[in-house]
């Protein structure tokens, strides 16, 4: 089982960026029913999304101008930052990776280590521990994760998925700090279930037999549904059981802000009260990877309170993949949400130069 436990490290910040332009469900009055519209937004909570209407706003430039923030919140001297991990979805190019053009935009220095990681709905627990195991050994000090994503604002051909689906990017600063309580980990992985969630043409399989490229994200939502919950309480059962710890013990649950419906139900099947579990779904939707940290800033942001408190987290969907992980926070530390429709012209260029030559 990949269950760890690393000690010594901290969140020591956390902050996320959405763009400006904002759609609602009375916006999608005009593509679809709008009974099935209200339907939806009532199964699946979601009231409005924060998109980029002209997509010059991407998920780089969402976690920069988040990593900016704290460090201008924090005082942050960037040579600190000993690593920087990039998870996402959607990143500005195949190659290179957006970690080392993140690395250069942020002013990092060059002995700072950058990769990314493709990973979805887990992806922020999965950062978390890429980043704490980093720190471990103590030679590295300090780590900064970003994980978002973001997509279409409307489909050509619109369905309900096109509201579920927000943008967001998010950064999180950890640290090493001798004494710090730490993180514990469960992580799991059903790859079985890989078609349930996904692209259904991409990179190697895109021109075999069906010459279109389709990026759109295709869901079997009942097999999604069954998947999260079904085996994100086991998760939960198992997590508190090998920790000896109790769902009461923490000041908040942070869900994966997948569906409400969906979310009530594990509410429901971990015995944790609904005031401990909150929602960013009905106002950012569905941020993939950035949901966790989404949530995690509007519910505390607005806490004045300077103390650690302990938070339970939980991310799961595509691939199919899925992880808890526990941390103490200071509520201090989370920043609000902020908005931007920053872009980044040079990154952008490389694209239309590319497509110049060709």
């Amino acid at each position: 089982m990949a269950i760890d436990y690393i000690k010594n490290v901290k969140i020591s910040a956390v902050c996320c960026a959405v763009p400006t332009d904002k759609l609602t469900a009375e916006d999608f009055y005009q593509y679809l029913d709008k009974d099935n519209v209200d339907r939806f937004v009532k199964d699946a909570g979601v009231k409005q999304k924060f998109y980029s209407k002209n997509r010059k706003t991407i998920t780089s430039d969402l976690c920069f101008e988040a990593a900016e923030e704290i460090f201008k919140k924090k005082n942050i001297d960037k040579n600190s930052i000993d690593a920087l991990i990039f998870i996402t979805q959607s990143p500005d190019y195949g190659v290179p990776t957006t970690s080392s053009t993140l690395q250069y935009r942020l002013g990092l220095s060059e002995n700072c280590m950058a990769y990314d990681v493709n990973l979805g709905c887990s992806g922020y627990v999965y950062g978390l521990h890429l980043a704490a195991s980093k720190l471990q050994s103590g030679y590295l000090k300090r780590v900064l994760l970003l994980v978002g994503d973001t997509g279409e604002a409307v489909s050509t051909s619109p369905t309900l998925n096109d509201l579920l689906f927000g943008d967001c990017g998010s950064a999180t600063l950890i640290d090493y700090e001798d004494g710090a309580k730490g993180f514990r980990f469960d992580l799991q992985t059903i790859g079985s279930g890989f078609k349930a969630l996904g692209a259904t043409t991409g990179l190697r399989y895109a021109y075999v037999g069906y010459p279109t490229f389709d990026p759109a994200i295709h869901m079997d939502g009942l097999a999604v549904f069954t998947f999260s919950i079904t085996k994100v309480p086991k998760l939960f059962k198992s997590f508190l059981e090998t920790f000896d710890m109790s769902i009461d013990d923490y000041d908040t649950v942070l869900l994966h802000q997948a569906n409400k419906s969906m979310l009530d139900v594990i509410t429901k099947k971990i015995k944790v009260d609904k005031s401990k579990v909150p929602l960013s779904l009905d106002r950012y939707a569905n941020t993939s990877s950035a949901t966790i940290p989404n949530v995690m800033c509007d519910y505390y942001a607005s806490n004045n309170e300077d103390k650690e408190v302990p938070i339970i987290m939980a991310g799961f969907g595509i691939g199919l993949s899925l992880g808890i992980a526990d941390a103490y926070i200071n509520p201090k530390d989370i920043f609000p949400i902020i908005s931007t429709d920053i872009t980044w012209d040079e990154g952008r260029e490389k694209v239309l130069e590319a497509n110049a030559k060709s």
